[in-house]
């Protein structure tokens, strides 16, 4: 079965840890605005139909721009973000077409999303009706106290580090967001579904599509690239 999917790539982020003097999805990587990279990739999947931006309203224009500059061709809209990543995916979700099958967010952050997961995430969703990329935790984790103290050591076996893509049939997002009361705290969208008792199917991820953060970030992605 081929779905009509939409894509939502939250990108209102100001880059205050990057510390540069732009705009988050405007910092150079490897002499690119760093938000094309997530763009081309979503634009040049066969399963992503159409794309929704969130962007900061002070620069939407120069979104616009960029986009034209990098023949980015599926975006459909950019919308202003919201207070909140949630809330930039809401006012995202908000003008998808009700005729979509599946939508796939994707941080504008992380320049690296496989085109495998990409069509993994699509189609899990679909036989499912979530799914979220992830990789498993190597680390040993602990657990502390408020004077970082240890208290005890937690089993890393069944944990996993969420990623994006994060995809879902539209219906079931739909309802979701309805039915929550408050999403401004969520910080990835299955949280939204986990809160509601929905079940979500993990995809284990990569190592590679990592999130930019932090200026050491912006430096392996370098490397990467």
């Amino acid at each position: 079965m081929r779905y009509r999917v939409a894509a939502i790539v939250p990108a209102a982020g100001s880059g205050k840890r990057l510390k540069a003097r732009t705009k988050k999805p405007f910092v150079s990587l490897a002499g690119r605005p760093l938000i094309t990279y997530a763009l081309k990739a979503l634009d040049s999947s066969k399963y992503i139909d159409e794309i929704y931006v969130a962007a900061d309203p002070d620069s939407i224009k120069r979104l616009e721009s960029v986009i034209y500059k990098y023949g980015i061709r599926k975006v459909t809209k950019i919308v202003a973000g919201g207070k909140t990543r949630a809330g930039s995916v809401k006012n995202c979700f908000d003008l998808v077409n009700p005729l979509c099958d599946i939508v796939l967010i994707h941080d504008g952050a992380r320049p690296f999303p496989g085109d495998s997961d990409i069509m993994n995430s699509v189609l899990l969703a679909g036989r499912f009706g979530g799914c979220v990329t992830a990789i498993p935790m190597t680390d040993t984790v602990k657990l502390a106290d408020k004077r970082l103290f240890i208290k005890k050591t937690i089993d890393r076996s069944s944990l996993w580090r969420a990623q994006t893509p994060q995809a879902f049939r539209y219906g079931m997002l739909k309802k979701a967001l309805c039915e929550a009361k408050d999403i401004s705290g969520v910080t990835d969208d299955a949280s939204i579904l986990e809160n509601l008792g929905r079940r979500v199917k993990i995809l284990k991820g990569s190592p590679r599509n990592i999130k930019i953060t932090t200026i050491e970030d912006l430096k392996i992605a370098e490397v990467l690239i």
